[in-house]
């Protein structure tokens, strides 16, 4: 089975990436290409969407660990939404990403993403 990718700027800065099939040995490269030249750029945040991932390897854990820390250097967020029960469980083993970078939901990440901004905002106005 291969590994599908669409990607989707919702906003300038932000960015969605749906996922579906495997991401494991023979299929992270390309991945890890697309992500690169995505985070080459300005991104603010990148929503991963795996509702249709089927299976994760160490690979593909290394990616997204990569895309993590990128972003995390210029304080932009990683957030991972509809993570499927055995792809959940692959995080948890791992524990290599923080919880705050796995979402039940597109809402639950967007109203973490909301309440982020806002405390900026507070912060600067204060």
């Amino acid at each position: 089975m291969s590994l599908e990718t669409q990607f989707e700027e919702t906003k300038p800065g932000y960015h969605e990436v749906q996922l579906s099939g495997r991401l494991d040995t023979t299929t992270y490269s390309g991945l890890e290409e697309q992500l690169k030249g995505l985070l080459q750029g300005e991104a603010k945040a990148l929503r991963i969407d795996m509702a249709k991932l089927d299976y994760i390897s160490s690979m593909g854990l290394r990616v997204l660990l990569y895309a993590f820390k990128e972003l995390r250097k210029r304080e932009a967020h990683l957030l991972m939404v509809n993570l499927q029960p055995q792809i959940q469980k692959v995080f948890d083993i791992a524990a290599a990403l923080p919880p705050e970078t796995m979402f039940a939901s597109v809402a639950e990440a967007d109203a973490y993403l909301d309440a982020m901004q806002r405390k900026v905002l507070e912060e600067g106005m204060g």
